[in-house]
């Protein structure tokens, strides 16, 4: 080893020391009782000793990761460190949550084999059900971040993203479940694969979801019929206004590696300059918020965009807030207009405020949440007159 790499090496660990010491000296009352909360939390649940000992070591790990002293800056100075050391896989103990940075300096978490089949055999159940009353379902592939031809990872790392993703697709084809794979659309459109997402997260970028918006109304209007956007007044991105928000976000991949590892992304936020009036509920799993408005006094959370909050903000939850369970946007504009369904995970969030513009009600069900076995006794009470399945990866609870 470098002499170069063994001093930062030995500079790191006595921060981690040092950082480790103020943590239990100045948080050792809210440490006890976290810990003791969550033992009780661990015995109720296994009602034996290896609940209470699941409970001890779940509680001290949630406390000292809560209140690591300067946690931001000790994020921070181990990514410096790990950029420094020139390392572009940065591990974890969660496989899952591995970030890796690409040929073009975009941090990537790498997905592994997966079997889609029983979340295609329920997908399948659904249309043909809905196909009775003639109730049409469009399964809404996102784009990649990691793309096929353009991505290239570290050596002996292996990412399985395309082939999950052309298999399952493969596997709708089969069943006669309807598609649309935006991962061919962006090569057709000719966009800038390395604006498609934030480089410091695995979201697509505000201009990507409102593109993808796009198409969907694209083909609902030329293969379903529907009647959305006649004058194109809703998909035209120069009737949004466009509020910039420079080096302000440090997305889900850089919060785990800090801003000197990569740098910060910027953040764009779309609102409509044409009139709106909306009626939006959020209902968690315990409440339901109700917001009456214009698009940003019931959609943005304004708190997420302050600039004096740091930029390890999630900013891309500015629309909606986050994931819940359910949402449901009534457009008061578009009265007599149809009714949409949209099951979806977190990409969905801008895409879903941008495709509300043109819908009487939009309605939001985010399965991870909201429990799927009621799913079809909700579209019977809903009766919408369309279901998209929006997602990145299809996880069906």
């Amino acid at each position: 080893m470098k002499l170069y790499h063994k001093i930062v090496i030995i500079v790191f660990s006595l921060v981690i020391s040092i950082g480790g010491l103020f943590t239990i000296g100045g948080n050792i009352k809210t440490l006890a009782k976290t810990t003791w909360n969550s033992m009780k939390v661990g015995w109720q649940k296994e009602q034996d000793v290896l609940g209470v000992i699941e409970g001890f070591t779940e509680g001290i790990e949630t406390s000292l990761t809560e209140s690591f002293w300067l946690k931001e800056k000790y994020i921070d100075l181990y990514g410096l460190v790990e950029r420094l050391l020139g390392r572009t896989y940065i591990r974890d103990v969660n496989p899952s949550l591995v970030v890796v940075k690409d040929n073009h300096e975009q941090l990537q978490f790498l997905t592994f084999s997966a079997d889609y089949t029983e979340e295609v055999e329920k997908i399948d159940k659904l249309n043909k059900i809905l196909q009775k009353s003639n109730t049409p379902l469009l399964y809404v592939q996102m784009p990649l971040k990691i793309i096929e031809g353009f991505t290239q990872l570290p050596s002996s790392v292996q990412d399985w993203s395309t082939e999950n993703t052309d298999k399952l697709l493969q596997s709708l084809e089969d069943k006669g479940v309807d598609y649309l794979d935006l991962r061919q659309s962006i090569i057709e459109d000719g966009l800038n694969l390395e604006e498609l997402f934030y480089k410091t997260d695995h979201h697509w970028t505000t201009h990507t979801a409102f593109w993808a918006m796009e198409q969907v109304v694209e083909k609902l209007e030329n293969e379903y019929g529907m009647v959305l956007d006649i004058e194109k007044n809703y998909t035209d991105i120069n009737k949004y206004k466009a509020t910039e928000y420079p080096n302000s976000f440090l997305g889900s991949q850089g919060r785990r590696v800090g801003r000197f590892y990569t740098g910060v992304d910027d953040y764009t936020l779309l609102t409509p300059l044409f009139d709106t009036n909306y009626n939006v509920e959020i209902h968690k799993s315990d409440s339901v918020k109700t917001y009456e408005g214009d698009f940003e006094e019931t959609i943005i959370k304004t708190n997420l965009l302050d600039e004096n909050e740091s930029v390890y903000t999630n900013r891309y939850a500015a629309y909606f807030g986050g994931d819940y369970p359910e949402v449901r946007i009534e457009n008061r504009n578009k009265a007599a207009g149809h009714k949409v369904l949209i099951i979806k995970d977190s990409f969905a969030l801008p895409f879903s405020a941008f495709l509300s513009t043109m819908f009487a009600e939009t309605r939001l069900l985010d399965l991870r949440y909201y429990d799927a076995d009621k799913l079809e006794s909700y579209i019977e009470e809903y009766n919408p007159d369309v279901v998209l399945f929006v997602y990145k990866s299809l996880k069906m609870e």
